[in-house]
């Protein structure tokens, strides 16, 4: 048996089998170790197996790297109440103004509605919103730092809530997972609580974003703090914003 068969004879005993010792190859078909390692060599060279620890086995799938294959940004579900309360909350932002904007579908349908605003200066935890309105030459962007949630396309935890240490804005825009009577704002995550409070401190006046769905609804982790929303985007979005009181 001439090396080209035996190879392609092992390579279906490694299929077969998954794992083999080099061993048991050698006395299966009649050969010398080092003539069982020349032809592993061979089938390793056409990355068809590879060695183990004296055994052979197939060569795993190569798993493309995520880098490689580029992080593709989900899109956030939105529909025709979200795209209102944005639209009407981007009328109240004039150029030149500091603000901060909170992540979420309510507040990226915001930002759709701020890229022919400049001179902006913004803060905001979401990567989407800071690629959208970065590209206005004007605009001074400021990205969080924190853990990355994909679920938001925003980033999250101490090292965000740490980057409004000392800061000062005219206005935040911020949105809610719920809004009920008896917990006040909430949210899925406990891990956002530190964050919103941080925005929160950060800011002159305080806009809540929430469409009907949000309210009577209670997330996870109450925030409360409805004693500092300043006014809410009417879910008709058709009036003036109004105070909470």
């Amino acid at each position: 048996m001439d090396q080209r068969t035996r190879t392609e004879k092992i390579f279906e005993r490694v299929q077969a089998a998954k794992l083999v010792k080099l061993s048991e190859l050698s006395s299966e078909f009649g050969v010398s170790m080092p003539t069982i390692r020349k032809d592993i060599d061979e089938l390793q060279r056409l990355e068809r197996v590879e060695r183990v620890h004296g055994n052979v086995r197939l060569k795993p799938p190569e798993v493309e790297p995520a880098a490689r294959r580029g992080y593709e940004t989900p899109v956030l579900p939105t529909n025709a109440q979200k795209a209102a309360i944005g639209k009407k909350a981007a009328s109240l932002i004039a150029n030149g103004d500091s603000v901060i904007l909170n992540c979420g579908t309510t507040a990226t349908e915001l930002a759709k509605n701020l890229t022919d605003r400049q001179n902006l200066r913004i803060v905001t935890n979401a990567v989407n919103i800071a690629i959208l309105l970065g590209a206005e030459p004007t605009n001074r962007v400021m990205l969080t730092g924190g853990l990355f949630k994909p679920e938001t396309i925003a980033v999250s935890g101490e090292k965000a809530s740490a980057f409004f240490e000392g800061m000062f804005a005219d206005k935040l825009f911020l949105a809610a997972g719920g809004v009920s009577m008896e917990s006040g704002i909430s949210y899925p995550d406990f891990i956002d609580l530190h964050v919103k409070r941080a925005m929160i401190d950060a800011a002159k006046t305080v806009y809540l974003l929430a469409d009907s769905q949000k309210f009577s609804k209670r997330e996870f982790a109450a925030f409360g703090a409805m004693d500092r929303i300043d006014y809410l985007i009417p879910t008709t979005a058709c009036a003036a914003s109004s105070s909470t009181g």
